[in-house]
């Protein structure tokens, strides 16, 4: 018999701010759906409710603000952490990105769910970001520093596949 004692939901949305820039909203919900202790505190229920919206410049890929809410917490102490997310700011999302995220918010200086939500909104930037002004980069194309960070970055961005030999062969990357 399986019983289900927790989930973790995780949504993000991009905003286009016009100007190259976009806003990134991120959303991490914890439910516990058995009780772990007679303690208030690990009653099921929402234990993190924790929100991140990091503003982004492109075509750097640069955290020009950022903040970060938790509606719901199940520690009076959890707050404390929330203005160390400004320590993202001037962070890009590059090669590079998970270890300047943790520098910056990880460990005893900030919350672990936090920083998970901001390791994950990576992606999220990127695809928002390509979204938002993929046509138009379409004409201007992509500049070879842009294409060298995304090599490697998956199956389909492998240095010896197709995507990347097609930019070589027209003299981009």
């Amino acid at each position: 018999m399986k019983r289900l004692v927790h989930d973790r939901k995780i949504a993000m949305r991009t905003f286009d701010l016009g100007d190259h820039f976009i806003l990134v909203e991120g959303n991490l919900i914890d439910h516990r759906h058995w009780p772990r202790d007679k303690k208030a505190s690990e009653q099921p229920g929402i234990v993190h409710d924790m929100v991140i919206r990091l503003k982004i410049k492109g075509p750097e890929m640069s955290i020009e603000e950022a903040e970060a809410a938790m509606p719901h917490y199940p520690n009076e102490e959890c707050p404390a952490v929330l203005a160390g997310i400004r320590n993202l700011q001037g962070v890009r999302i590059a090669p590079g990105f998970t270890m300047k995220v943790k520098r910056a918010i990880g460990g005893i200086k900030g919350c672990a769910h936090l920083t998970s939500l901001v390791l994950a909104m990576g992606e999220e930037v990127v695809q928002g970001y390509w979204t938002a002004y993929g046509e138009e980069r379409g004409k201007l194309g992509l500049r070879a520093q842009e294409i060298k960070n995304l090599i490697n970055t998956c199956h389909l961005w492998r240095e010896d596949g197709p995507i990347v030999k097609g930019f070589r062969e027209r003299g981009e990357a």
